[in-house]
């Protein structure tokens, strides 16, 4: 904790974190997240078919024209040669040869050209083992095929020719046979065309005959562009990877979790931090009260320097005035009456909000040892109880909600006791209930505001914009970061001030109404016995707390004390 110059300097580091912090708030929610998402994604990884995986690499010969040429680009030619493996021509061979469709062949094989030397990858991906192997080593069966009938020297050529010699020879063996057969009857015209033919035919065929030659010269010469033709590689599963998917789907998870809680944080109606509820209201933040589990109380006498830091010395009645309903915790105002006491002397606690269970908390405290104080002091209605340090003194005393609410209608109580007390704490009831708010905070010298990050933003943007009055006398604002089950007053919480504890919050239990009919306080106030003709309120007390128990059967404890909503000023 920090005085009020401290606090606005962390003010930007506490907004910086609060985002965080709401996301350690939320650790629950967002394991249970990542846990769900894993799950689902190891379930659909059962679920999914196995694929398997085989590979060859194809290497070009770097000797070969196309590759050494000096014209050509040997990267364009890798290339060219891999879209050759997976052309529609190989497919539909591959296909044919394994019996399978050209859509199956085509989804399922691959060709990638390697930048790293002159050699392509062919890839096949099936369902079974043997299948991804056999459409491998089909592939690269049918591109050297390919290869081998394109070109000078192939084997195409080689059957062209060979087909080119058959007709030839059919043709003069009809030609010869012809001027054999009619030799005597042709003319001599005639005969010197058919024997032009026949030579023409002899000269084609001698033609025929050399390039086949050549052909073949040519075939047994040049180099084969393909060098090395590997062997499939054996098949790998690369389908479904469980332990992949999880890691994926932890992180996809944490990342939509986190993204979701950051989006309602954003948008939530309450203040998102210390600083963010200073800022609505236009007042300095005076401190904060940290949250989280390691938190070790409340620091009250730190509460105590950064609220006198802009209290004036003729402040006497201080509102505390909460921003929701459950922002006026019990511990706060019990601590810090408490501290402040032993600085003032005397604190006087003006209850006048709802249900606030700050006399159960107070009750803890030890009882007044001082014969120096008020006479209404020792009234039933009146909590009278030492700091906790012998230096100091608080009492307590309820007021009526209704009659606060009236405008003037906490004069004669002002007026009455606060000439005799050093410092008065009214108790109003929170921004959240206006108009009733202004009526009983305005009859205070200043406010001091208490936020928590329950508060609802608009309704502080309210007090600014449609109370001006209340808004002036506003001097600073005190944010409890705790959570509202921390706040709460069924908690024992230490409350920790500079030199060690002060007090502890007990466990209240129900609250119970001591003006009731029948109430030990109503007895009390007919009952003579003393110079007012009330006993001491801690005697009443302490028999009302002894009926409780013993109609319940149970031990008598300090833990059992009622939290007492005690109205006295009707």
């Amino acid at each position: 904790m920090t005085a009020a110059t401290g606090s606005r300097g962390s003010g930007w580091a506490t907004q910086g974190l609060s985002l965080f912090r709401a996301l350690l708030r939320r650790w629950v929610a967002i394991a249970i997240v990542v846990v769900v998402f894993a799950a689902v994604a190891l379930v659909l990884s059962k679920q999914e078919t196995a694929k398997y995986k085989s590979s060859a690499s194809v290497f070009l010969s770097s000797g070969s024209a196309a590759i050494s040429s000096s014209s050509v680009d040997p990267t364009a030619v890798v290339r060219t040669q891999a879209q050759l493996a997976a052309s529609t021509a190989a497919v539909d061979k591959v296909a044919a040869a394994m019996g399978l469709s050209h859509d199956y062949v085509a989804s399922r094989l691959s060709a990638s050209p390697s930048d790293a030397g002159y050699f392509f990858v062919i890839s096949a991906t099936d369902t079974t083992k043997a299948r991804a192997e056999t459409m491998v080593k089909t592939a690269e069966t049918v591109y050297q095929e390919i290869v081998a009938s394109s070109g000078a020297g192939s084997d195409a050529t080689q059957q062209r020719l060979e087909a080119l010699r058959t007709k030839t020879t059919a043709t003069l063996a009809r030609l010869t046979a012809e001027q054999a057969n009619q030799g005597a009857t042709l003319t001599t015209a005639q005969s010197q065309a058919l024997s032009a033919q026949i030579t023409s035919g002899q000269r084609l065929l001698t033609t025929i005959t050399s390039q086949e030659n050549t052909n073949q010269l040519t075939a047994a010469n040049s180099p084969s562009i393909v060098q090395l033709a590997e062997a499939p590689q054996s098949a790998t599963q690369v389908a479904p990877k469980p332990l992949r998917n999880a890691l994926v789907a932890v992180v996809v998870g944490l990342f939509l979790s986190a993204a979701v809680i950051w989006g309602l944080y954003l948008r939530r109606p309450t203040v998102q931090g210390g600083k963010a509820a200073a800022d609505l209201l236009g007042v300095p933040l005076l401190a904060q009260i940290p949250g989280g589990r390691r938190a070790s109380g409340v620091p009250t006498e730190d509460l105590v320097a950064s609220m006198g830091s802009v209290l004036a010395p003729a402040v006497k009645v201080v509102a505390l005035t909460p921003g929701g309903a459950t922002d006026l915790s019990p511990d706060v105002v019990a601590g810090l009456a408490a501290s402040w006491s032993d600085e003032q002397g005397v604190v006087l606690i003006l209850d006048a909000a709802h249900r606030t269970g700050v006399r159960g908390a107070l009750e803890r405290l030890p009882r007044a040892s001082s014969i120096d104080l008020p006479r209404w002091a020792n009234e039933p209605t009146c909590l009278a109880r030492s700091s906790g340090r012998g230096r100091g003194h608080v009492l307590y005393s309820r007021v009526a909600p209704t009659r606060a609410a009236r405008p003037g209608g906490l004069a004669p109580i002002l007026a009455d006791r606060a000439p005799v007390v050093d410092l008065v704490l009214l108790l109003t009831p929170a921004f959240a209930e206006l108009p009733v708010t202004a009526a009983s905070a305005m009859q205070a010298d200043v406010v001091i505001a208490l936020t928590s990050t329950d508060t609802p933003a608009p309704v502080l943007a309210e007090v600014m914009g449609e109370w001006p009055g209340l808004a002036e006398r506003i001097v600073g604002l005190v944010h409890d970061g705790r959570s509202s089950y921390r706040r709460s007053a069924r908690r024992s919480t230490a409350l920790v001030g500079s030199h060690g504890p002060v007090l502890e919050a007990p466990d209240n239990g129900v609250g119970l109404d001591l003006d009731s009919p029948g109430s030990p306080v109503q007895e009390a106030r007919a009952t003579p016995g003393s110079a007012s003709g009330l006993e001491n309120a801690d005697d009443v007390t302490d028999r009302f707390h002894t009926a409780k128990i013993s109609s319940r059967g149970g031990s008598t404890s300090g833990a059992d004390s009622a939290n007492g909503e005690k109205p006295n000023w009707e």
